[in-house]
């Protein structure tokens, strides 16, 4: 007995082609993870926030932070920041601040974005409750982190007091699970180890309003050019 099959108009034919390809297209998406490399070191150069070593009253981590990320965006090669030329910046930054923002001393995550962005014309995604993977894809792809923190939490022992209550740092790689940060508040800073766990529980905003950290606010500021 010879069986026969119902016709298909060409129309029809064609969406059943399309629907079957396309679902064949999205298993495949969904099945094949992306590879995440086991370490990834950016050569972000590196300066303390007192880079002429005038440490009076200095709150200059944020402008230093954004220097130093700005600098590895723009194909800066050297380990360390000359001296004079980081100072020319950050205080190229806390007259951008003061002229834009108001104030030039605890930017918390916003205000920091909106000085990278206005002043270095550099691009900021804000992660709101980031993950260890948000951190290592951005790494993975070449984006140096700023990292808003309670530096007392981070327990480095480079610090004087126990280091600032509000804070920032540059995330510049990971190797297995430790995460590589430049610490512009130690002269000692130059690539930091901490592990993912540390500076979660680090991770902090600062409120400009009511002048106090917001350890509930765990922000990271993704860097790109």
């Amino acid at each position: 007995m010879q069986i026969k099959f119902p016709k298909l108009d060409m129309l029809t034919a064609g969406v059943i082609f399309v629907v079957l390809a396309g679902g064949a297209l999205f298993i495949f998406k969904v099945v094949i993870p992306a590879v995440m490399p086991t370490t990834v070191i950016l050569q972000v150069p590196f300066s303390a926030q007192a880079p002429t070593d005038n440490w009076s009253r200095n709150e200059d981590c944020e402008e230093t932070s954004i220097t130093m990320a700005n600098a590895f965006l723009t194909g800066t090669t050297e380990d360390k920041l000359p001296a004079n030329e980081a100072q020319k910046a950050i205080n190229n930054l806390k007259i951008w601040e003061q002229a834009n923002l108001g104030y030039n001393a605890n930017t918390g995550a916003d205000a920091t974005t909106k000085m990278a962005e206005g002043a270095f014309g550099l691009v900021i995604t804000q992660v709101l409750g980031f993950t260890e993977d948000n951190l290592k894809s951005a790494l993975t792809n070449k984006h140096p982190i700023l990292l808003p923190i309670d530096a007392k939490l981070l327990g480095n022992t480079q610090y004087i007091n126990g280091g600032p209550l509000y804070h920032m740092i540059v995330i510049r790689g990971f190797k297995g699970d430790s995460f590589i940060v430049n610490d512009p508040g130690t002269d000692g800073g130059d690539g930091n180890e901490y592990p993912f766990s540390v500076l979660q529980k680090a991770s902090a905003d600062w409120n400009n309003v009511t002048k106090e950290i917001d350890a509930n606010r765990k922000i990271a500021l993704i860097v790109s050019k």
